[in-house]
């Protein structure tokens, strides 16, 4: 088996008599949907990948065989990795803040909570590295506005604002301003 590296994303396989009868391959009668067929090219496939240096996790690939004479060769092409999308769950409004590293943080939450600032439903949120304050209702009162504009960055969209409360690790779900800030006074 010879493997040839043609492009960034291509890898040619040249399977030769020996090894097609090694692997029990027979392309001229073999149905392209057995089972045990797709398995072994899919093995090569991975194995010339690998050898070649091309990464396939999460692409689409696309495997050509083409029989000569007593050999075979296969066309691998890999492409682009495949962009996820994501629907948003909570269709309901919500404002984001990010407060930056955990001493902004705990200055803030300590902040809010002595000048006794009415809000509830919010949750805490460490996302890469950077701490955020939810709040599960589409606006928040006037005082508290300013002074989150002093201490924190608006997340914009809500598509940020759903990745931050799906992928970040939560701090305190319910309430957060004021089951942290009762801690830190």
């Amino acid at each position: 088996m010879t493997v040839d590296k043609l492009s960034e994303n291509t890898v040619l396989i040249i399977l030769y008599t020996k090894d097609m009868h090694n692997l029990s391959l027979e392309l001229n009668e073999q149905d392209r949907d057995d089972e045990a067929f797709r398995k072994s090219i899919i093995k090569i496939m991975k194995y010339a990948c690998a050898k070649a240096g091309l990464d396939i996790d999460n692409r689409k690939v696309e495997i050509e065989a083409l029989p000569f004479e007593n050999e075979c060769y296969l066309l691998i092409t890999v492409h682009e990795k495949i962009r996820r999308s994501f629907r948003i769950k909570n269709t309901g409004e919500c404002v984001c803040y990010s407060l930056g590293g955990s001493g902004n943080f705990l200055n803030t939450l300590e902040h809010i909570y002595r000048l006794n600032i009415c809000c509830n439903k919010n949750s805490a949120y460490l996302y890469n590295d950077c701490y955020y304050i939810v709040f599960e209702y589409p606006s928040i009162p006037q005082k508290l506005k300013r002074l989150l504009s002093e201490y924190a960055e608006k997340s914009i969209g809500r598509i940020e604002t759903a990745r931050v409360k799906e992928n970040g690790k939560i701090i305190c779900a319910n309430n957060a301003i004021y089951q942290i800030g009762k801690h830190l006074v």
